[in-house]
Parts: C-alpha cells; sequence; structure tokens
C-alpha cells in the first residue's frame, strides 16, 4: 500500500532531530514559489486584554532577475515564523481546513476589504478563527467580540494598506493567551526552538516568538482534525498499527490529495461524505507520520524534462512524424523516488540520507550514489547510497497534485539499489564511451544523441511508448528484453529513410540500434549473467576484416543477420564502381524501383543475382575479395531462404549496417586492388 510506505518514510523524519525551522519549512508552503508575494505584505496584529498594535512587514527583498526584471525573494528564516498552507483546490477566499494558529493568507479581494469592518469581519475574520485551534472552543460571542477589534483597527489603518495594484499578504494575530506565542525581554537569535516573529509595538524593547515544537503539534492537530472531516470513529482498530486506537480518522489529506473528496471512484455508494474510515483507518501517531512523508515526497518529487518525454512518447516507427512532435506536446511528468528498509530499523541513518534528499543542490558525491537522471529520467535527482537491505520505488503521475487531479502512469517497486547501480554504470559508459565511438564507426559527427542519454529514453525509442513502463520495469527488475520489436521498429525507420535517400540520418538511426545493443550486451552479461546472443558493432570487426580479405565462406554466413551485413558491404562495394560506370545510384536504380519497401528477395534477386551481368556489361574492375564473397553469399541465400521472410527486420538492419559501414580497402591479401 502507497500510503503505508508514506508513514515508514515520513516517521523517520517526524522523529529526527531536523531543526524546528526545517521541520515547519518542509510542512508548510512558506518556500514554496506560489506563496512569495504574500509576504510582501505581512500585518501583525498584537492582540492584548485592552490593546491592540498592527505593525506591517515585508519579509525579503526586491532583486534583478537575468532578463532584468524584479523579483521577490523570500527571506527564508524570518518567513518561517509565519507558517501559511496555500489552498488546494476550492475558492481560496474562502476558509479553508483547520488553521494551526491564527495566521491567514490574504487575497487582493481581502485586503481591498479591509476598509469595510462589517464585509471584512464577516467574511474573512469570523468563518476563519471559527476554524483555528484554540479560537474553536471560544464562546460564539468571545470570538466576534475578537473579530470586531481586529476589523475596527484594520479599518482605521486601511488607507495606508491599501494601494491600487494587486496585492497578496499574510494577516497574523500575535495573541499572548495562545500557547504557541513566547514574549521575551531580550532577542534570542540562536535559539533552536523560537522563532522570532518580530519586536513588539505593545512592549518595546520585548521581542515576539513563535514556539516551534508547540507549532509542529498544533499543525499536526489540524491536519488530523482536517481528516476527521471525511470520516472518524472512536476506539476502532487502525489499519496501519493494527491496534485498538483512542481515535481514528480518514487518511484525506489537503496537502497530498491522492484522495480526494470529489471523487466519486474510491468510495463505496454506501459510504456517506463522512464515512471513509470504511475504508482506511489512521491513528494519529501514524497520520503525523503519514503528514510528513507526503510533504517530503512533495518535496523531492521532480518532473521529467520535456526532452526526455519526447523520446519517451513520440512515435518511433515513423522518423517524420517524430520530427513534427514537439518537446512541449506532451502533457508533463513527475517522478518521485522512495527509498524503503526491509524491515524498520536505522532511522536515524534513514533520516540523514533523506535530509540530504532534500537538499537543492542535489549532487552526486561518491560511484554508490544513484544519478536517477540516467536511471528513471527524473532532472538533477539523486539518491544516496542504500544497501540492499533496502528498496527503491520509483512512483510517475501526471495531472495537477494541487487539484486532486492525478493519473498514476507508473509504480515501479522493489528495485534492488546494487542492481540499479550497476544498470547506471551500463547506461553512464553508453552515453561517455561507447556511442561517441559508434559515432566515428559511421562517419557521423559526434554529438548528444538524447535517443541514448537516459535508460527511459533508450527503451522507449527501441521498443515504442507503447512499452515504456513494462521495459523500464523490467529492466530495473533484472528480466529478460527481446529484440524483436528494437529490429522492426529500426526496419522501419531505416526503410523510410532509405526512399527519401537520407543516408545521413539512417546513420543516425543505427547509431542508435547499436547503442542500444552495446546496454542490451552488457546488461545481459552482468545483470542477467547471461553470455552470447546479441552481437555489437564491435563484433563484426573480424567479419569486415574477412570480407575485405575475400575469406569470407559460408560458415561465416550461418544466421540471417550475418547474410544481411555481408550482402550490404557487396551492394555498397559495387554500388560505388556502378557509380563510377554510370553516374547513378545502382540501389536506387536497379534495386529499390519506384520507391517500394527494400525487402531480402530483392536484394538477392534484384541487387546480388545481377551484379556479375552488370560487372561484364560495364567492364567493371572490382576488387579481388568481390567475386569470392558474392558466390558464397548467394550460396548463404540459398541456404537461408526459408528464414528470410520471418526474419527480414533482422537482415534489413544488418543490410543497412554493412552497407553504411562499408570502407574501401585500396589493397587487400589477393592482390586486387579496389577501384571504386
Amino acid at each position: 500500500m502507497l500510503a503505508e510506505s508514506i508513514i515508514r518514510i515520513g516517521r523517520p523524519i517526524k522523529n529526527g532531530n531536523m531543526p524546528c525551522r526545517e521541520k515547519i519549512a518542509l510542512l508548510t508552503d512558506n518556500l514554496s514559489p506560489n506563496c512569495k508575494n504574500f509576504f510582501r505584505h505581512v500585518l501583525l496584529v498584537e492582540v492584548a486584554e485592552t490593546e491592540l498594535r498592527l505593525q506591517q512587514m515585508e519579509l525579503g527583498n526586491v532583486v534583478k532577475t537575468e532578463k532584468n526584471k524584479e523579483d521577490f525573494e523570500v527571506d527564508g528564516k524570518s518567513s518561517t515564523a509565519f507558517p501559511i498552507f496555500y489552498p488546494n483546490g476550492g475558492n481560496p477566499l474562502h476558509a479553508q481546513g483547520i488553521y494551526a494558529l491564527p495566521c491567514y493568507l490574504l487575497y487582493d479581494p481581502h485586503i481591498k476589504a479591509l476598509g469595510t469592518v462589517e464585509e471584512f469581519k464577516k467574511e474573512f475574520l469570523l468563518p476563519r478563527l471559527q476554524s483555528t485551534l484554540h479560537y474553536r472552543e471560544w464562546p460564539a460571542a468571545k470570538k466576534k467580540l475578537l473579530a470586531d477589534r481586529v476589523a475596527a483597527l484594520l479599518a482605521a489603518k486601511a488607507a495606508e494598506l491599501i494601494t491600487e495594484e494587486k496585492q497578496l499578504g499574510i494577516l497574523m494575530l500575535y495573541d499572548a493567551t495562545l500557547p504557541v506565542f513566547q514574549q521575551r525581554a531580550e532577542c534570542l537569535d540562536n535559539d533552536a526552538n523560537l522563532l522570532l516573529i518580530g519586536e513588539s509595538q505593545l512592549y518595546p524593547g520585548h521581542y515576539l516568538y513563535l514556539d516551534g515544537e508547540k507549532t509542529l503539534k498544533n499543525i499536526g492537530l489540524a491536519k488530523f482534525y482536517e481528516a476527521a472531516e471525511l470520516g472518524k470513529e472512536q476506539n476502532a482498530v487502525s489499519t496501519f498499527t493494527n491496534r485498538v486506537e483512542d481515535e481514528v480518522v480518514s487518511i484525506y489529506n489537503k496537502s497530498w490529495l491522492w484522495l480526494s473528496p470529489t471523487w466519486d471512484m474510491p468510495r463505496s455508494i454506501y459510504w456517506a461524505d463522512n464515512e471513509w474510515t470504511k475504508g482506511i483507518k489512521i491513528d494519529a501517531e501514524s497520520y503525523a507520520s503519514y503528514f510528513y512523508g507526503v510533504n517530503f515526497l512533495k518535496e523531492i518529487q521532480v518532473p521529467v524534462s520535456s526532452a526526455v518525454l519526447k523520446e519517451m512518447f513520440a512515435p518511433v516507427t515513423s522518423v517524420e512524424a517524430k520530427k513534427n512532435m514537439k518537446a512541449s506536446s506532451f502533457e508533463a511528468i513527475y517522478g518521485i523516488p522512495l527509498v524503503l528498509p526491509l524491515t524498520d530499523g536505522d532511522s536515524q541513518q534513514r533520516f540523514a540520507k533523506y535530509r540530504r534528499m532534500l537538499q537543492k543542490e542535489n549532487k552526486k558525491q561518491s560511484d554508490s550514489d544513484l544519478h536517477l537522471e540516467l536511471l528513471a529520467g527524473l532532472n538533477k535527482k539523486i539518491i544516496p547510497e542504500f544497501s540492499d537491505e533496502h528498496r527503491l520505488t520509483i512512483l510517475y503521475y501526471s495531472g495537477d497534485l494541487s487539484r486532486g487531479n492525478m493519473h498514476i502512469r507508473a509504480m515501479i517497486e522493489d528495485v534492488i539499489p546494487s542492481v540499479a547501480s550497476r544498470i547506471e554504470k551500463i547506461v553512464d559508459a553508453l552515453v561517455k564511451v561507447e556511442t561517441g565511438e559508434i559515432q566515428d564507426a559511421f562517419s557521423v559527427p559526434r554529438t548528444d544523441v538524447y535517443k541514448t542519454k537516459t535508460l527511459p529514453a533508450l527503451l522507449a525509442n527501441a521498443f515504442g511508448p507503447g512499452y515504456i513502463w513494462e521495459t523500464l520495469q523490467a529492466v530495473l527488475h533484472k528480466e529478460p528484453l527481446r529484440t524483436a520489436r528494437l529490429r522492426l521498429t529500426t526496419a522501419r525507420r531505416l526503410n523510410e529513410l532509405a526512399n527519401k535517400e537520407e543516408y545521413w540520418q539512417m546513420a543516425q538511426e543505427l547509431v542508435f540500434f547499436y547503442s542500444f545493443l552495446y546496454f542490451l550486451q552488457r546488461y545481459e552479461a552482468e545483470i542477467l549473467e547471461k553470455q552470447g546472443g546479441v552481437n555489437i558493432l564491435a563484433d563484426w570487426n573480424d567479419f569486415r576484416s574477412l570480407y575485405g580479405q575475400g575469406k569470407l565462406e559460408l560458415k561465416h554466413l550461418a544466421s540471417v543477420e550475418q547474410l544481411g551485413f555481408a550482402a550490404g558491404l557487396l551492394l555498397k562495394q559495387f554500388s560505388n564502381s556502378y557509380y563510377q560506370k554510370t553516374g547513378k545510384d545502382f540501389v536506387k536504380q536497379r534495386v529499390m524501383k519506384f520507391g517500394s519497401k527494400l525487402t531480402p528477395e530483392m536484394i538477392w534477386k534484384n541487387g546480388l543475382l545481377r551484379c556479375e551481368e552488370l560487372a561484364q556489361q560495364w567492364s567493371m574492375k572490382l576488387a579481388a575479395n568481390f567475386r569470392p564473397v558474392l558466390a558464397e553469399t548467394l550460396l548463404g541465400f540459398l541456404a537461408c531462404q526459408a528464414k528470410l521472410v520471418p526474419e527480414k527486420d533482422a537482415f534489413m538492419t544488418a543490410f543497412w549496417s554493412g552497407y553504411l559501414l562499408y570502407k574501401a580497402d585500396k589493397k587487400n591479401e589477393n592482390g586486387g586492388s579496389d577501384n571504386e
């Protein structure tokens, strides 16, 4: 169950020694880009028994961006003393959920209404006071009196606070009767628990603080009470502890709308709106861990880059269709890595690694760290080294989390860290070394090949977007891969490009093909511990050497793939000589007529069988290696005739490989010369 995994992740963070300031920043939306402009107008109202004081603050600075535009940069340290939650769904102008303390977001209509006492009190203050911990238990008359006093103060200052442009802000009521607030006669900058709000206006020389521990407790209670709105039970068995608990509630959470009250699907038709506990019951302690866990996941989730999405989901059987797809054509997909122990223990060690995952500058520090951009397409995401007593889960989803409108694309569970690390090293070697050497072999410039830069892109281009999640899961779970679909898609792309005579692009397709085979060969050898079965580009070197010497024999042409490679070398060698005599492309004119789809039979009967006839007709001087290899290859066609149609994709891919890899040898061991 995903919820149980989230609880197990959240527990060491909740119980760890992370400072209160960092925990509050994690659980709230104070550092969210959506909220930065709220801190431009912070209204702090000090509430005493007989007096009120207002002070306006700006918690940050206006800075210049790279494009020379103005932007507001929040002071992260000061802003944490004003915990806020950004509304997810619903009308943000209305009170939502339960407030842990009297700290409320002000939208422009709220600020513009400051001058109207009754409207501001009725539409803004009273609904929020009624939904705030501590104030909820107050008598209605007492809440109304507080609202009257605050609304009157703000109305008196409205002319100074309201401007014509759009404004966002925060209103905090510093009520000394509430346990979350503390007052001191000295400025305690280094106190780990007390967060400085500001200097008191009611008591000059005194400083106002937010008690971090009590604030965290209040936040947990507020979220627990929010969940109770969709169901609660007394003395019931918790789904997660399997024990009778004093109180259990639904697992609903406004910060993580995987379970939205607006959905009809997850809820039985026999449940009332407040009976979600009939599905899942969660106790207070587990819910607190769950809340830490979901906020941790929100922080570490990253989008799959648009360039990777294009490689993952653009059509692969048509080169032209893929060219015309824009990176912006694809719905955003987010990835979340979860690392869990097989047994619950060593929580402090996990906490240290989870904390490192929260760092914004998440850089690889050792070879054992996992680079999830290579492995999973997760942009700049690093997972610290975990032992094989842990398991990695990667969750992909699309949609808008803030609206509860998500679609889980894939959940790849139980990935062994050491297996993922070895796969990462294979992909890394492919990107940094092998692809460049393959480009050299096909005489194309060394450039980045986006198809091979990440494992999801590699698999999607090999098998097609419809197979991406299935094959990604297979690789990360040490399951075998088959090459039939790879050869099918490659052969189709090569045929499309051959009809347009786009030989440079054909070489690029083969660069990808042999890059994937390199990955597959190492994957089978190092992960599956299986030898043989896949021929990478380097394996053809001896074959090409024998060809150049005219020593290829029937025993070297036992497979359809070997036969196709030899046919490609032969037709390219012959085509060079034919072009010198006629000025025409032999394959285009004689073999592949009228833009038709080239087949093994056409190569055999329209191409190779006519070579000797045309060589005599045009008095061609062919190198000494050509005729001996041609004779052996024609015999190979007769021997493999029954396999040409079933294995045509393997044949055609190998044919174009040989055709585009051929390089003329000026001399060979038979003493002939190649006059092409």
